[in-house]
């Protein structure tokens, strides 16, 4: 197994580096530039918050119907936490580890582009994931909206709030359990900072 590094990056991914990555069981490390866009971007929204009055959707509103109703500040984290646990209502098979760990690669390269106002605490906790094999419980039935990729991610997202089940060692474990040997960083994110 080669302890390779693939560095994320601004670059689109091809097959070939997918391919490579994954046989190569390459680890992740995200390039400076790449930690640069995302607290950039975060900052960017932080700032919005701070200087705009009118709501953000998604950011600081309910969602759908709700658009228009605002969230107070100090509710935002039971939103944002509700919002994934109820999102995540799969059913069905567990979608295979290979397949999970491919989404995690995805969703890190995703965010490592630096666009979507994520903090980078939370891009390195996936990378973590990845990296440690520490694989969240996605299963293979279930889909809210029209995007059809809702309920996998916020399976997907259970485990960066402390719920959820995830693979490790071949075992199924909480996502807070102590049997998972990664010290401090498995620690509960809040969802607003997510």
């Amino acid at each position: 197994m080669s302890a390779e590094y693939h560095i994320i990056s601004h670059k689109v991914l091809d097959l070939n580096t997918i391919n490579s990555m994954v046989s190569e069981r390459k680890k992740f490390q995200l390039s400076g530039d790449s930690s640069k866009r995302i607290v950039d971007c975060r900052r960017y929204l932080d700032e919005k918050l701070k200087t705009r009055s009118k709501p953000l959707y998604g950011i600081n509103t309910g969602f759908g119907a709700l658009y228009n109703v605002k969230i107070l500040k100090e509710d935002l984290t039971v939103l944002q936490e509700n919002l994934v646990r109820s999102h995540a209502c799969g059913t069905g098979k567990r979608v295979p580890n290979s397949i999970v760990k491919l989404m995690l690669l995805f969703k890190i390269q995703a965010l490592g582009y630096g666009h979507s106002g994520i903090q980078l605490e939370t891009v390195l906790r996936l990378i973590d994931f990845y990296n440690n094999s520490i694989l969240p419980i996605v299963f293979t039935q279930g889909s809210l909206g029209a995007s059809g990729d809702l309920v996998p991610l916020a399976h997907l997202s259970l485990p960066l709030i402390g719920k959820g089940n995830v693979i490790f060692n071949r075992t199924i474990l909480k996502s807070n359990s102590n049997k998972i040997f990664v010290p401090a960083w498995l620690s509960r994110l809040s969802a607003k900072r997510s």
